[in-house]
């Protein structure tokens, strides 16, 4: 199942390092590529919304499923894609994989491992989590600079191979028929138990979408850091650096101590703000060593953030809310990947970039205080 988890984290951010391709390719302008993260945002949050209905339904192994089956659809139309419509639609199904499988999935982890493993298997879901967010960008960016093939193509090809592995052993799981429920009417199915709501919405929802938050604006920023690193505007290297900061959140995680959940989430906390406003100066100061070393410190924090306050949610999840409850985990992180980034495009128009993401930096900041 972990390696399920990681597959399909892998095809989250495949194609980012891929768009200005896309744009040379298909003559797209900077308003349809925005779009095109816009679809996927919608994709995403659509089926968070809704999917728990689904699992309430049918079970959490079929709805993962489906959520898989959709990746694979997602990246052969990316690899058959022969005009603008076709790409949207791949971005959407894209979208709507990650929202139908990261609500389901960590619900199903839960179920299948025994009480006295789950924080450990959780750290390992977060930990796989971040490792795939960075591997898709760095196989994106190697297709670029250095291995064979179309780098609009090629990698999809290796995508779906990748997925269709994952599918075969997500089929050859067996799980109990727990979880299903009565026919209801298609709705939202979202929340908290009353006895987690406090540490939820206080420590795990705020943690998770401030942490994915400044993960928007460094990837917005990592341009500027290859061209800063590289003399360039070298998006394949860009790629790689989101690799490493991911990688160094990854790293982080298996670091044991400090083992008390509210020293962990604040040290994260604190990480991870001073990592990204320390981007935020390198790229003011055009400082490309204080860029590179903000990046691993923001990565180092965003793993203690998002594996401490995926733990809290994992521990409020008591049996009978665990889709409801991972599926509003997950929509407060995608919530934080799409506001931020959204507020930041508007700002930018007023203000300038960096000033935009100094403006939205620091709500941000403001947000993890509280």
């Amino acid at each position: 199942m972990l390696f399920v988890v990681l597959a399909l984290a892998f095809s989250t951010n495949l194609a980012s390092p891929l768009l200005p391709l896309y744009r040379a390719h298909y003559g797209l302008s900077t308003t349809a590529v925005t779009a095109l993260f816009a679809v996927y945002s919608l994709g995403v949050l659509a089926m968070l919304l809704v999917g728990g209905t689904f699992a309430e339904r049918y079970g959490s192994l079929p709805v993962a499923t489906t959520g898989l089956v959709l990746a694979v659809i997602s990246a052969v139309l990316f690899f058959a894609a022969s005009g603008t419509l076709v790409l949207f639609v791949a971005r959407f199904v894209g979208g709507l994989a990650v929202g139908t499988f990261m609500g389901t999935s960590n619900s199903l982890l839960l179920r299948m491992t025994p009480p006295e493993r789950r924080t450990r298997i959780m750290g390992f879901s977060s930990t796989l989590n971040l490792f795939g967010f960075g591997l898709g960008p760095a196989i994106g960016g190697l297709w670029m600079r250095f291995l064979p093939g179309n780098p609009v193509r090629a990698p999809f090809v290796f995508l779906s191979v990748v997925l269709l592995a994952a599918l075969a052993a997500l089929l050859t799981l067996r799980v109990g028929r727990a979880e299903k429920g009565a026919r209801e009417p298609l709705a939202i199915r979202l929340g908290v138990p009353p006895e987690g709501r406090r540490a939820f919405w206080r420590l795990a929802g705020p943690a998770i979408f401030a942490s994915f938050g400044f993960g928007s604006i460094a990837f917005s920023l990592l341009p500027g850091i290859a061209n800063h690193l590289f003399g360039a505007q070298d998006r394949g290297i860009g790629g790689l650096l989101v690799f490493l900061m991911t990688t160094s959140g990854a790293v982080m995680q298996l670091v044991g101590k400090p083992a008390d959940t509210r020293v962990r989430l604040a040290s994260g906390f604190t990480l991870l703000a001073i990592g990204s406003w320390l981007v935020v100066a390198g790229e003011l100061a055009d400082l490309p060593a204080a860029i590179l070393a903000g990046s691993v410190l923001q990565g180092a924090g965003n793993g203690w953030t998002f594996q401490t306050s995926l733990r809290i949610a994992a521990e409020v999840a008591v049996v009978g809310d665990r889709i409801r409850v991972m599926s509003t985990y997950f929509l407060c992180a995608y919530l934080g990947l799409s506001l931020p980034a959204l507020l930041t495009g508007v700002l930018a128009h007023l203000l300038g970039l960096l000033p935009a993401i100094a403006v939205v930096s620091g709500l941000l900041t403001l947000l993890m205080l509280w």
